[in-house]
């Protein structure tokens, strides 16, 4: 039997997560939402894509805007869900990598937090690229890893590396924070053909209620971690949460736990 691959699993967690996603992950990422749009100029009467649209939030956003809007992704589970949130926007099992629609076909397209899930995140960006008409604007967000301000990534990996391992049976995965590094997103752009390439950070925040929730969103709506976590021996994974529980409460302010989630969004065009 042959191993599953690193799309195969990321397939697998997300088909089995969207009904969770919006109430638990979701919470953070539609905090990007407004700048997304932003990036992508005004969407009065014209077409936009939301590639890898999970449960359709950005897509929805952009249809209240104007647009035509649609949105695709890779698990049917996050199509129908999109679905019956905005029943109005127009939605697509597909794949990023391999979009099936004519060329030249939106007038901008968006990718929030989806390109870290692909396995070739340059062959969606080209692909959405065709897509776009000449001089259609594209954006997407990423996330900071712990080297650039991602407390949640720091605390979770720290937990991990000091009281199980990372090096566990998964398939290889491309790298995480890869396109968070703005050059690094810069130039894979122009690569694939994109021009006039702009970003900035967005200092997104998670507030959860209490340390507690933050394993419950770990294990209910993100995949790679909890598929690391679940490859722990049972003690170790038990340290693994003590620790996890015990650096967010470090991070307890008056008002609350505040985590640092800060994104990368970074924004181009199709020349024309």
């Amino acid at each position: 039997m042959t191993a599953p691959s690193f799309r195969d699993l990321e397939h697998a967690g997300w088909s089995a997560k969207a009904n969770a996603y919006d109430n638990l992950f979701g919470k953070i990422t539609d905090q990007a939402i407004e700048s997304v749009l932003d990036a992508v100029g005004s969407l009065q009467g014209k077409r936009f894509l939301d590639v890898a649209c999970g449960t359709g939030r950005l897509t929805g956003a952009a249809a209240a805007q104007g647009a035509e809007a649609e949105g695709i992704d890779f698990a049917a589970t996050m199509i129908a869900t999109a679905a019956g949130n905005y029943p109005d926007c127009a939605f697509t099992e597909g794949d990023a990598q391999h979009l099936p629609f004519e060329d030249g076909h939106f007038d901008a397209a968006a990718c929030a937090f989806g390109l870290l899930h692909m396995e070739n995140a340059d062959e969606a960006m080209a692909e959405t690229l065709r897509v776009l008409k000449p001089g259609g604007r594209y954006a997407f967000t990423v996330w900071h890893g712990p080297d650039r301000g991602g407390e949640m990534f720091a605390l979770v990996m720290s937990a991990v590396e000091q009281h199980g391992t990372l090096d566990v049976d998964l398939p290889p995965a491309p790298p995480m924070f890869r396109l968070a590094d703005p050059e690094e997103a810069r130039l894979a752009l122009l690569a694939v053909g994109f021009a006039e390439i702009t970003s900035r950070v967005l200092p997104l925040q998670w507030r959860p209620a209490s340390a507690e929730a933050v394993l419950e969103m770990l294990y209910k709506s993100v995949v790679r971690m909890p598929l690391i976590l679940e490859a722990q021996a049972d003690a170790a994974r038990e340290r693994i949460h003590a620790a996890i529980v015990e650096g967010i409460n470090s991070l307890r302010r008056e008002d609350g736990i505040a985590v640092a989630y800060p994104a990368l969004l970074v924004s181009a065009t199709r020349p024309r």
